[in-house]
């Protein structure tokens, strides 16, 4: 997997979003350090997967359900399947995976939190 042109501020709402309820965890728990943990890793696993879908997305498995899907839903639309296509590859051409780095990130951190403390 390669992150094409990584950009600190496009990863910073990513981490902002997925650290909302591992925040809420902590603060609202008894067991503030262990919630805390436990709920980045949720959150961690939730954006991995989101990230590997993001990822099938960008490599075009999606692409004829998407065309179809288009074609029905406008009629007059007369465009092909590899024009469709070149245009989609064209759009995903720069684009990096931030769901699937940010979790990554909460799951590696979540475990060295683990490791550390408990």
């Amino acid at each position: 997997m390669r992150f094409r042109p990584f950009k600190l501020k496009a990863l910073l709402p990513y981490l902002s979003a997925a650290l909302i309820y591992p925040v809420i965890a902590l603060i609202t728990s008894d067991q503030k350090l262990l919630k805390f943990i436990d709920a980045m890793t949720i959150t961690g696993f939730v954006f991995l997967i989101l990230g590997i879908i993001g990822n099938l997305t960008r490599h075009g498995d999606f692409d004829i359900t998407e065309f179809i899907a288009r074609r029905s839903l406008k009629a007059g639309d007369k465009k092909t399947f590899a024009a469709f296509k070149d245009d989609k590859e064209q759009k995903r051409k720069d684009s990096a995976n931030y769901p699937f780095l940010t979790g990554i990130i909460l799951i590696a951190v979540s475990a060295l939190l683990a490791v550390i403390f408990y």
